[in-house]
């Protein structure tokens, strides 16, 4: 069994995850296997965009301590700009209408007092997972209303499988895109330019899309930055999460607890 099992959407995401793990190592399309600086084995799966990906992707790894759901979000309070560090301290499932259709709790431990020690700043509140785009403001107030601070599509199919399992869940998200930021149809992950299993640009669809389309160019290049700056303080965190002491913001032991244990 493992200590931890991370999931992340997109590459970028998971880049920032396996890039902050030690002695790292494929483990099967899209998995690796590595540990965090003071021991910790963590099995790594990028999952792809949407929960369905996520479910299957959670059912299909090896049992683990902990589950951890990491990488960005859009903004649903005008408070969060890019960059911004989000803590789950509940999963609200919700429908592309923005209706709410439950909740699940979501493992904080010490977690946000742990980063403000080490100089990151991280807002505690409720993570909102739609089953399709919100491409509406509509349905991103309705999100709102339900006390969701940010929105994404994968950590609730990861916390079900997680609950079913009677395995916490802790979920982390950046902001990406900020509240009332309007992404052109032709950029969103689903039936757009980026792939929905890789989250990489489709070079192919993006020259067709994108080159009658002029007006498309300064979202581009606004999103672009956004999600470089949203990457770099995703693997800030990260670095400092698995490196020496920072599994135990987790509520993982410590590697010595661990050796004296086994």
């Amino acid at each position: 069994m493992y200590d931890l099992a991370v999931f992340a959407a997109l590459d970028f995401e998971r880049r920032a995850v396996t890039d902050a793990l030690r002695s790292v190592v494929p483990a099967g399309r899209g998995a690796w296997r590595g540990a965090t600086a003071d021991g910790a084995s963590c099995f790594v799966v990028q999952t792809g965009i949407g929960p369905g990906r996520a479910r299957s992707a959670a059912e299909a790894v090896p049992r683990a301590g902990i589950y951890l759901m990491c990488g960005c979000a859009g903004a649903l309070v005008p408070s969060l700009v890019p960059g911004d560090l989000v803590v789950a301290d509940r999963i609200l499932p919700i429908d592309g209408h923005g209706t709410l259709l439950g909740s699940m709790a979501a493992e904080t431990a010490g977690l946000v007092a742990w980063a403000s020690t080490r100089g990151f700043s991280l807002q505690l509140g409720a993570v909102a997972s739609s089953a399709s785009v919100l491409d509406s403001a509509a349905a991103k107030r309705a999100a709102a209303r339900a006390g969701a601070v940010v929105v994404e599509m994968e950590s609730s199919a990861v916390a079900a499988v997680a609950r079913e399992r009677s395995i916490p869940f802790v979920g982390i998200r950046v902001v990406l895109d900020v509240a009332g930021q309007a992404v052109p149809a032709a950029l969103l992950p689903v039936g757009g330019i980026v792939d929905e299993e890789s989250g990489r640009i489709r070079p192919a669809r993006a020259v067709a899309r994108l080159a009658p389309r002029p007006w498309l160019w300064p979202a581009c290049a606004r999103l672009a930055r956004q999600q470089r700056l949203a990457e770099r303080q995703l693997r800030a965190l990260l670095v400092e999460l698995f490196g020496e002491g920072g599994p135990g913001a987790l509520g993982m032991p410590s590697a010595a607890r661990r050796t004296a244990t086994s």
